[in-house]
């Protein structure tokens, strides 16, 4: 995955990486122009799930974006409304 250099601003490409934990990731880069050189290292975290898993046990839990919270209110308010009775009026 490439990234930006912090020295020159080109390319820079991952040379290796290495797992810290199962939300974090520690990656090694090296700038693509020779004449900066520039080797740097950067931490990439998972902080939060957008769209839920499929699998009902999944290895991390990551809280929800508020984007996600919203398309479930949304989603739970529009089951309940059509299982709601329509209301009738007294004549």
């Amino acid at each position: 995955m490439p990234s930006i250099c912090t020295a020159c601003g080109e390319t820079a490409h991952t040379r290796w990486s290495r797992r810290l934990s199962i939300t974090l990731i520690e990656r090694y880069y090296q700038c693509s122009d020779p004449i900066c050189g520039h080797s740097f290292k950067a931490v990439e975290e998972s902080i939060e799930t957008i769209s839920p898993s499929s699998i009902t046990e999944p290895l991390q839990r990551l809280p929800q974006s508020s984007r996600a919270k919203l398309a479930a209110i949304r989603i739970a308010m529009r089951k309940t409304a059509e299982e709601q009775m329509p209301l009738e009026l007294d004549s």
